[in-house]
């Protein structure tokens, strides 16, 4: 059935462009971790820098995906491209701090999506702003991300994602009746705070989004001299 096979094909490129927008509407701000942590600490503290953050980022080779490694320091957010449950819209709208660090990966056409966040900060800063996304994240069901009016409803079910101590939540949409799953993240290796974010379309499993997941966290915890602490 050569016609259907080709409907099939241009709805999924269609699908699939739309998804990349909504995601990256999602996480123009990165995925906010940091946006009331510090980004630097005093002298003497320990806490990395943005060199070696960039250097604890995921990278093409990690991933086996295309992608960017680029510095923080955005506005968040624009308009009205997340709603839903308002703790977690405002973590996701915060601007990422000045230090912060992000990498954004494509596996092509036909997906998945990847975006990752890290920012250092203080023993005290850090602990507050992980407590706040963790709790965001934890109590919120519904999120809508919208992007050129085209909208992706996604229904948030907490899940044990990497080694079961991180703050995960799973996401469930459907867009022009393909299913989009997705996966967000929070987590604090030592200093640092780790925010991800996975989208994938015609995939339900988390098995790539978690092994990856583990991947950064594991990544960050061997590059980051400071590295090593819980929980991630």
């Amino acid at each position: 059935m050569p016609g259907i096979r080709r409907g099939h094909r241009v709805r999924r490129a269609r699908l699939m462009g739309t998804a990349a927008v909504l995601t990256a509407a999602a996480v123009a701000g990165g995925t906010a971790l940091a946006g009331t942590a510090a980004a630097t600490a005093p002298r003497g503290t320990g806490t990395p820098g943005p060199a070696e953050l960039r250097s604890a980022l995921l990278t093409p080779s990690d991933t086996g995906m295309n992608g960017a490694q680029s510095t923080g320091g955005g506005s968040g957010v624009a308009g009205d491209g997340v709603s839903g449950c308002p703790a977690l819209v405002k973590v996701l709208k915060a601007p990422p701090g000045p230090g912060t660090q992000e990498a954004d990966f494509t596996g092509g056409r036909s997906g998945p999506l990847l975006s990752e966040q890290l920012t250092a900060g203080s023993s005290a800063s850090g602990a507050a702003a992980y407590a706040r996304d963790k709790a965001a994240l934890t109590t919120c069901r519904d999120l809508t991300l919208t992007s050129d009016g085209t909208e992706l409803a996604l229904k948030l079910t907490p899940i044990r994602f990497g080694d079961g101590r991180t703050a995960a939540t799973r996401m469930d949409g459907e867009l022009s009746g393909v299913p989009v799953n997705g996966y967000l993240a929070f987590g604090r290796v030592g200093p640092v705070l780790v925010g991800y974010m996975f989208f994938q379309v015609s995939d339900t499993s988390s098995r790539l989004a978690s092994a990856l997941y583990r991947k950064a966290v594991d990544k960050v915890r061997h590059t980051v001299s400071t590295g090593g602490g819980t929980p991630v």
